[in-house]
């Protein structure tokens, strides 16, 4: 298993024209945020990179939505400009938030995580979307040319690798969509293999190019719990009285 932490840096995705099947991938994961979003609640909704700027969420029940993206992005749909392993937030000061194809393209996955749950409100929820490596996506990262050569870069994490991470943080999985079970094409939308999706989704349900992943923010306080029985002790020593040998002289 190779460390999660990379030594080389990664340029984030800008557009969702550089990911094969973009403008389908768009549409079947704004359906899918908008679905989660009607059960998240707050005041603060925050939108972390550049793809999920580009989510257009009319059906959250939260008003203010903040967009966060780096300073390397060419998206001109940002709010804030800060680094995802530093966010310019206080903690624990964000109802929810929406991460689209993040972790993939940083140098160290596991820090963004950290600085999401940091910033995160008890109970807060986080929508996340991440690719899947053991799908037909393989087939996508042996292309060679110059198209979607950025999409070829990322460093794709199992979905069991994922969930291990966030119950680490503290997270909790309470639902799990999977998409597309066919090759992105490369011409700019799914392939169409007749019965095969459906196929290899009754086969191999593990088999999907895009997992999305709804997650909550879990904090159980330590409280201190008072015993019911309160037992009075009592001082028994266990010598009674000190014993005097008294000698009379005769």
């Amino acid at each position: 298993m190779k460390p999660a932490l990379g030594y080389r840096w990664v340029l984030p995705l800008s557009q969702w024209q550089n990911i094969p099947a973009g403008e389908l991938l768009l549409k079947a994961e704004s359906t899918i945020i908008n679905e989660r979003l009607q059960y998240c609640f707050g005041q603060h909704l925050l939108k972390v990179g550049a793809l999920s700027c580009d989510v257009q969420t009319p059906q959250s029940l939260i008003n203010h939505q903040i967009n966060l993206n780096s300073e390397y992005s060419r998206s001109s749909n940002v709010g804030v400009v800060s680094e995802f392993d530093e966010m310019a937030f206080q903690s624990n000061s964000i109802d929810a938030a929406v991460v689209s194809h993040v972790i993939e393209f940083c140098a160290d996955p596991h820090q963004v995580l950290r600085e999401l749950h940091r910033v995160l409100l008890p109970n807060g929820n986080m929508i996340i979307s991440v690719f899947n490596p053991l799908s037909f996506l393989f087939f996508n990262k042996l292309w060679f040319g110059t198209q979607f050569r950025q999409f070829r870069q990322g460093r794709f994490f199992t979905i069991g690798r994922i969930k291990d991470w966030m119950s680490l943080l503290g997270f909790e999985v309470i639902d799990e969509q999977s998409l597309f079970y066919s090759r992105l094409g490369q011409s700019g939308q799914e392939l169409d293999l007749g019965t095969w999706p459906k196929l290899v989704k009754s086969i191999m349900p593990w088999a999907s190019a895009v997992t999305v992943l709804t997650v909550k923010k879990r904090e159980w306080p330590l409280t201190p719990v008072r015993p019911r029985l309160r037992y009075k002790t009592v001082f028994n020593p266990s010598v009674g009285r000190p014993s005097v040998n008294t000698k009379t002289s005769g």
